[in-house]
């Protein structure tokens, strides 16, 4: 009954997105029993070997609090999704981010992973998994748009924190990113 369809039912820019409908998308809407389906395209990914990578989307989508909600996924390009079963990790599966629900307006998502180093050189493939159960439709469900998927060239540090602060003036540490060196 839900799908995912590309359509302008609705959209954050310019007039299109990819979004879930029992109507033949029609309306950006969700209804019945349980179910689970997935949208994907392949992407390849460069041959040198990588480090960080950076997905950005806007979403949003409301569903039952911890029960529908949308999930992303990095899988190998070997595994075809199927209606109805949920992806769950492991054999070179990655989720990415978390369960993405509670959302009633457009958001940018922004995920910083890193990538292992057999995906060097290999085609993934890059899923939105819609899942919802059977007992409360809270409108809308899942819709994405303006999906960006790229390689992180300067990294960024980790563990920022404020070591102390005056009047005019504050201290900050943090772990630089693997690989640069440290200013002299």
């Amino acid at each position: 009954v839900n799908k995912w369809f590309v359509g302008g039912a609705t959209f954050n820019s310019p007039s299109q997105s990819l979004y879930i409908s029992n109507n033949e998308g029609v309306s950006n809407a969700y209804g019945g029993t349980t179910s689970t389906t997935q949208a994907y395209r392949d992407i390849e990914m460069p041959a040198t070997t990588l480090g960080q990578l950076h997905l950005s989307f806007d979403w949003k989508g409301i569903g039952e609090n911890n029960a529908d909600y949308m999930r992303v996924w990095l899988v190998p390009i070997s595994f075809t999704p199927t209606p109805g079963n949920q992806i769950t990790a492991g054999a070179g599966r990655m989720q990415i981010g978390t369960n993405y629900t509670q959302q009633v307006t457009w958001k940018t998502e922004n995920v910083v992973f890193t990538a292992p180093a057999t995906w060097s050189g290999q085609t993934l493939r890059l899923v939105f998994e819609w899942r919802n159960n059977g007992s409360t439709f809270n409108l809308p469900p899942a819709a994405v748009d303006n999906i960006n998927f790229s390689i992180v060239t300067c990294s960024a540090p980790s563990n920022l924190a404020v070591v102390s602060t005056t009047e005019n003036a504050a201290t900050f540490s943090w772990n630089a990113p693997t690989g640069t060196a440290p200013d002299s």
